[in-house]
């Protein structure tokens, strides 16, 4: 189905007609046989996720984020030329930059509203375990952003507002979840990892804004069932990863970047680990925001770049790993001649396994086409 918005303009995900909770679900690799009775209940739950009904739902801008306060975190930072290593990636921040505010940010959390108001079985997830850390997020938040930001929020007492939506929230023992008013309260996704019985495990997100994947199935995990359908990451990463889990101490944040190019610019873009599998085998076919071709390559595919950060909470010691999504499209690139060089070259040396697990292989041709085309003009 094409998309009727302009191409400067997110075509977003629509509301479920009910709210009805579901478990949580969990799978690990491909190669592993699954539960069809869960398998069947998150597919069909997803599905109808993003099934038009009645009720749209609000269409941010594309491209013209623009963040508070200055940031050395740019889109195509970590994307280094030549052959494809795959790296962690990760660099010490600076603990002032964790939370990044920008011009997007009404537009997006008006948007977070209506997915949570329509969607919060998929996208809102909390073990028992991870109650306290929660809330020791919520603290955090409560205590940084106002210092940061104080043109978008204060804190009075117990009490924090979002001075640009005029929400109030309750930062100790309110009647909101804390995992929740978090996520109503900045744009970035919210994962929490804790050790469980020796093992890190992930207990609890907040995950409104899915690059093709499903919280529900990842819920509870470990990290090697988390990465499972990572091309490469357990052969070249996953030592290192856990090696720096375990090290990392607080306060100290750091940061990484993650990218891929869609056919669609809407933000909620779920799906689960089967529908990335027929996706690859061709079997399955996906609503794009348009046909492609490298002529208009450029209004109709897009970025997403995920700026994501990683820091251990003081009193609890869990984890949290954020994810904030940026959406460009590739006119974006090529009117800025060093960014648009250095996603060419990245996107030509991209492994074609990974090309397939970001879901791209459709779209990689007419993306290279484009950006190669653009350099030369």
């Amino acid at each position: 189905m094409k998309s009727q918005v302009s191409p400067r303009s997110a075509s977003l995900a629509r509301g479920l007609p009910t709210k009805t909770s579901r478990a949580p679900v969990r799978r690990s690799s491909y190669g592993l046989r699954r539960n069809a009775v869960r398998a069947q209940a998150t597919a069909t739950a997803i599905e109808n996720a993003t099934a038009t009904t009645t009720k749209p739902m609000s269409e941010p801008t594309v491209g013209k984020a623009t963040p508070v306060k200055p940031t050395e975190y740019n889109y195509t930072k970590q994307m280094k030329p030549g052959p494809y290593k795959m790296t962690m990636g990760l660099e010490p921040m600076n603990p002032a930059d964790w939370m990044e505010i920008d011009s997007l940010y009404e537009e997006e959390m008006q948007l977070r509203r209506e997915i949570l108001e329509d969607k919060r079985h998929l996208v809102i997830a909390c073990q028992p375990c991870a109650k306290e850390a929660c809330a020791e997020m919520l603290q955090m938040l409560a205590d940084f952003l106002p210092k940061e930001y104080p043109e978008h929020f204060h804190k009075q007492g117990n009490i924090l507002t979002a001075l640009k939506t005029n929400e109030t929230f309750e930062i100790d023992g309110g009647a909101m979840d804390p995992l929740e008013a978090c996520a109503r309260i900045v744009q970035e996704d919210l994962c929490i990892m804790q050790d469980v019985e020796g093992t890190l495990k992930f207990t609890a997100g907040a995950v409104l804004f899915p690059q093709r994947w499903s919280l529900l199935e990842k819920i509870g995990a470990d990290m090697k069932a988390i990465h499972s359908p990572v091309p490469k990451f357990h052969k070249e990463v996953s030592k290192p990863v856990d090696a720096f889990m375990q090290r990392l101490s607080p306060p100290k944040p750091f940061w990484r970047a993650n990218w891929a190019i869609t056919d669609h610019p809407q933000l909620f873009q779920p799906l689960t680990e089967e529908d990335i599998t027929s996706m690859t085998a061709g079997e399955k076919k996906r609503d794009a925001f348009q046909e492609v071709t490298p002529e208009n390559a450029g209004q109709t595919l897009f970025t997403r770049c995920e700026r994501e950060t990683l820091v251990r909470f003081p009193k609890t010691q869990a984890i949290l790993f954020t994810i904030r999504t940026y959406i460009r499209n590739l006119a974006w690139y090529a009117a800025r001649p060093n960014e648009c060089a250095t996603l060419a070259d990245a996107l030509r040396n991209l492994p074609e396994d990974l090309t397939n697990y970001k879901t791209m292989a459709h779209i990689k041709d007419q993306a290279q086409e484009y950006l190669d085309s653009a350099i030369k003009t």
